[in-house]
Parts: C-alpha cells; sequence; structure tokens
C-alpha cells in the first residue's frame, strides 16, 4: 500500500515518525517505534525510553509554532547543549512514514533552538522550522562611522583563511586560554575574533575572543567544552573603524561605512546644519 492509502484507511495505518538531526557531515537518527527501521540506506533508531513531539502546527504565525520533543535526557542530541551549545545550526527533518510500508513523507524540517531537562531522565527540544527563519528582519544598512559588514563576509570581502594562525594550547585557567603563538602579535590583535577547534568529521567548535594580552586570549562564554590540548585556529577581529580597515587589512575600499560623518544630527532641533 502507499502511504496514502494507509492514511486515509480506518484500520491499516501504523505511523511511525522518523527524526533526523544532523550538522554538517554528522547525523542522529531516531523513529518512534520500538525497533530500529532501516530506510533510504540509513538506520533510525529505536529510543530507549521512547521518542514524542508535541505535533506539528500551522497557525500562520512560525515564531510561535515551536515544535517540542520529548525524548530520554541522555539523547545524545541533547546532550550537545550541555554547557555552551553547538557553534553551528542543528537541523531537524521529519519525515512520516507507516509500518512495512517503503514511502515516507517529509513533513517538517527546521532547526534546535534550544534544549532544557525538565526532570532528571527526560530532555525537552525546542526546535523552529525554516520558515521562522524565513521571516526574521535582515539587516539594513544605515549611515554609521563604523563598518556594517561582518570581517570576512562577502560584503567585507577579506579572506579570513590567509589570517589563520595555528595556536598549541599552553594551558587553560578559567576563561582564559594561554597560546604562546598569539604572543607574536600586538595586544588586542586577536580581541574581537575567535578560536576554533575540530570535533571530527570536518566540523568545528567555536569561541569569540573577548580580549587578547601577549599569549593569554579570554574566551567570551567561557572555556567550556574546549580541549586542555592540541591546537586552535585563532582569527584576528576588527573594531569596524576605516584606520583598522586599512592598517589591518588593507581593505579601505570596500569600506561599508561613513568615516567622515557629521557628529551632529539633522533630528536635534538645530535649524543650520
Amino acid at each position: 500500500m502507499s502511504f496514502d492509502s494507509h492514511e486515509q484507511s480506518l484500520a491499516l495505518g501504523q505511523p511511525i515518525r522518523l527524526y533526523q538531526f544532523s550538522r554538517g557531515v554528522v547525523r542522529w537518527s531516531y523513529n518512534t517505534s520500538d525497533r530500529d527501521i532501516t530506510w533510504n540506506n540509513q538506520i533510525f533508531r529505536a529510543v530507549r525510553g521512547g521518542i514524542i513531539d508535541s505535533g506539528i502546527i500551522q497557525s500562520g504565525d512560525p515564531e510561535s509554532d515551536q515544535l517540542t520533543i520529548t525524548a530520554p535526557a541522555d539523547l545524545e542530541v541533547a546532550k550537545l547543549f550541555r554547557g555552551v551549545p553547538p557553534s553551528d545550526e542543528i537541523s531537524l527533518v521529519i519525515y512520516d512514514m507507516h509500518w512495512g510500508d517503503a514511502e515516507a513523507l517529509a513533513s517538517w524540517m527546521g532547526s534546535i533552538v534550544g534544549v532544557n531537562w525538565p526532570k532528571v531522565d527526560a530532555s525537552s527540544i525546542t526546535c523552529l522550522s525554516d520558515e521562522a527563519g524565513m521571516e526574521q528582519p535582515g539587516l539594513t544598512d544605515t549611515f554609521s562611522r563604523t563598518c556594517l559588514a561582518v570581517l570576512g563576509d562577502p560584503w567585507c570581502g577579506v579572506d579570513l583563511n590567509s589570517y589563520q594562525v595555528l595556536a598549541p594550547i599552553q594551558g587553560i585557567s578559567g576563561a582564559t586560554v594561554s597560546a604562546g603563538a598569539a604572543a607574536a602579535y600586538p595586544d588586542g590583535y586577536f580581541t574581537g575574533g575567535f578560536a576554533e577547534w575540530s570535533i571530527g568529521d570536518g566540523n568545528y567548535d567555536r569561541r569569540h575572543i573577548e580580549r587578547h594580552q601577549g599569549s593569554d586570549l579570554d574566551m567570551l562564554a567561557g572555556t567550556s567544552g574546549m580541549p586542555t590540548s592540541g591546537v586552535l585556529r585563532i582569527y584576528p577581529g576588527c573594531d569596524f573603524m576605516i584606520t583598522t580597515c586599512d592598517s589591518k587589512f588593507g581593505n579601505k575600499d570596500r569600506f561599508r561605512g561613513e568615516p567622515q560623518l557629521q557628529g551632529e544630527s539633522p533630528y536635534d532641533g538645530n535649524q543650520v546644519w
């Protein structure tokens, strides 16, 4: 029977929901039945203790149509959010199918926005659909003395790979990482930048650098989850001023600010501006 036939029948439907979480090439796949299911050459594992969601809602307001998945506290994808959340988005695709049928329907797509643990043995995974992300307002250019681009993005045009510095970790104390390679650069060179380290399968976790002095890098949000040894890839920061854009990156021709903007507002009541 086809998926539609199972859906329309009075007694033959045996619905199963498949959850496919992914981060880059890494995937975590689960299903709501009591046994593992292979579909599309992937194994969707049965979850001991069960996995269930609050149901797909389409009210017309994507922001309020949150999907909440309840699962055991030790679910692998939920444990990623203990402490500091992952640096990259964890996406989710939900498929619906029926037992014994090879056809599955993609019924929901989105990503995880947060995880909490309401009980000792349970986790609650909150997700928003891709549609909710599309409805968020984008950035708008305004008149400002500072640049409006993000360092390294297409608007900026700086290739951060050419500024990457490999920095072996010498020690970690609280929120501070000591890396001798950073001492070869002027104090503040990496302030506002970020550090990243490999977590396997081509994925990296990141922390923003709040302050750089000598060999010390103070990490925004702390060092939880960072390796105690190994090599970091660290990148410089930018204060978005044209002098820095020119002297540090040689990129003033793509500066997206108004450095000569007057310090007076045309709306301050002064008739002569």
